[in-house]
């Protein structure tokens, strides 16, 4: 056997251990779920009756047998397209998968209708132009949290067990926005810049980040999504979510702390081991000591904590006091290395995992030449030759938020409760605003590719499809909009709902080997084609 086979059969066999372990222990809660379910529901009169264990092995088998797992392993490189320029279509898709979490049923071709993605994309860069009116009522209804203070909020929640509650909300909000918001591309840039600026809430410690991180979403990172990268650098480190996540907040004279200060050149600003040193960080944390909130939770200056005398910082004098600290942040923002940073993250995230050099040069260029003006770099991305070529076509993979969100959008599926979905994020390995590193979730392929990844994602799709995931209800629209078709054409119109442009012959091999309509959903949303952006 070459080493080449050995490989894929151990892919195999490692996805087939994983099976069987999901298999043991979800029969249980499966079959409770599916006895939940109302036996009226469109999709499960579709379905006939619950899938058996059975089925769901023979599935999952023939995911194997067809190459899918193996082909979901391989690197993006190996994945991405090359050939002719994209098609109006193909740019359409491809806008879409990048600039949202995906289309509704029928987006791509309303978009093509309407003017092609250059329209669409013009809209989505003024989303205070964007009607979003709906969402924006059933947020403030349904989210009261966000009407009070951080303070108030300490006082309602001050335990644990009553501030997972507050966090349980707070992160359902999130995902709702990120479902049904029309302001697409300020969402996608909002689940960027979280993780860029990223804050945990822990589930289990009591912190004051229970009830600051959603000021921290509120008031650091949505305002300036279409803003300036100074302004939220600022933001972010004076809130008391970053003050007390990163520790700056106990930072004193001769015992400062230097979290903050090493993660915010290495993280934030300039990138790991890139303009600085280690006696960098100590000065830098010098400059900062002081920098803390008061019992209101509003950031304050205490003087009487300044380490004193002035600090020698990236080859300059730092002088004591607030105002040395503000020169710092305005030092780091403006930083010629800040910007060839952030506009890779920027390219990576909305281009290609491994963009390319030529296009992060011109961005960083844009990101001096205009102050850090947000959406100005954003315009140099999209607007870039580089964004459209074929090689960057469906070259990225969803995480987890990604594929998710996606799913709920792809099916038109209406959420009245997010708790469940919260849940299997976090069993994807993302759950929301809980990344354990500071550096926050990483959106490249290689985060998210291992040998149970189809399996996990094949199996929301699966349960969603036969509306068992508790709050989530697939539009019977959906469904019927593929009623009548058989064979050629019902598989024509599930890749192009679904899909969006061609799938590898393997993906439409597993399909085949299905019968039902909510089978051939649910393995095609679970297929490496699907996962694809």
């Amino acid at each position: 056997m070459s080493q080449r086979n050995k490989w894929t059969r151990l892919l195999q066999c490692t996805a087939l251990i994983a099976l069987a372990m999901t298999l043991a222990l979800g029969a249980t809660t499966g079959a409770r779920a599916a006895d939940e379910q109302d036996p009226n529901d469109p999709a499960l009169k579709k379905a006939g009756k619950k899938m058996t264990q059975e089925q769901l092995i023979r599935i999952r088998i023939a995911e194997l047998e067809s190459g899918a797992i193996a082909e979901s392993m391989k690197t993006p490189e190996a994945v991405v397209l090359s050939g002719p320029p994209l098609t109006d279509r193909e740019k359409v898709v491809h806008v879409l998968n990048r600039l949202s979490f995906g289309w509704r049923p029928g987006e791509i071709d309303d978009v093509i209708k309407a003017g092609g993605w250059d329209k669409w994309v013009k809209q989505q860069m003024e989303p205070d132009k964007i009607d979003d009116s709906k969402l924006e009522a059933l947020v403030d209804k349904r989210y009261a949290f966000r009407k009070k203070s951080m303070l108030d909020l300490s006082g309602e929640y001050p335990k644990n067990k009553e501030q997972a509650e507050l966090r349980k909300e707070f992160k359902e909000m999130v995902l709702m926005r990120a479902v049904m918001s029309k302001r697409q591309f300020n969402e996608v840039m909002s689940e960027f810049w979280r993780n860029h600026f990223c804050v945990d809430i822990p589930d289990n410690d009591e912190t004051s980040r229970a009830f600051t991180a959603p000021d921290y979403e509120e008031k650091v990172i949505r305002p300036y999504v279409f803003g300036n990268f100074k302004q939220m650098l600022y933001a972010s480190a004076t809130h008391p979510a970053m003050l007390e996540y990163l520790d700056n907040f106990k930072s004193k004279a001769n015992n400062w702390n230097e979290n903050y200060a090493r993660e915010v050149m290495e993280l934030h600003t300039l990138g790991a081991d890139r303009f600085y040193n280690e006696n960098d960080v100590v000065e830098l944390s010098k400059v900062l000591t002081g920098w803390t909130f008061d019992k209101a939770y509003k950031f304050t200056f205490n003087e009487s904590w300044q380490q004193p005398g002035s600090k020698n910082w990236l080859g300059m004098t730092i002088k004591p006091g607030y105002a040395g600290g503000e020169q710092a942040l305005y030092t780091l923002a403006t930083h010629r290395g800040t910007a060839d940073f952030i506009c890779f993250k920027l390219c990576r995230y909305l281009v290609n995992d491994n963009p390319q050099q030529s296009l992060v040069t011109k961005v960083a260029s844009v990101f001096r030449s205009t102050d850090g003006d947000l959406p100005r770099v954003y315009a140099a991305i999209i607007n870039s030759p580089e964004f459209m070529q074929r090689y960057n076509y469906r070259a990225k993979f969803k995480t987890p938020f990604e594929y998710t969100v996606s799913a709920l959008r792809t099916t038109d599926a209406t959420v009245t409760d997010g708790r469940a979905t919260l849940d299997v994020l976090a069993k994807m390995g993302e759950p929301l605003y809980s990344s354990k590193d500071p550096t926050g979730y990483y959106d490249q392929a290689e985060a998210w590719r291992d040998a149970g990844v189809l399996t996990s994602r094949w199996d929301y799709s699966w349960k969603l499809l036969r509306n068992s995931i508790p709050g989530v209800t697939v539009s019977s629209d959906f469904v019927k909009s593929f009623a009548g078709l058989k064979d050629k054409a019902l598989e024509e119109r599930l890749v192009d709902t679904l899909i969006g442009s061609d799938v590898g012959n393997r993906t439409l091999e597993l399909l085949r080997k299905t019968n039902d309509l909510p089978d051939k959903i649910s393995v095609l949303m679970g297929s490496p084609s699907y996962q694809q952006q």
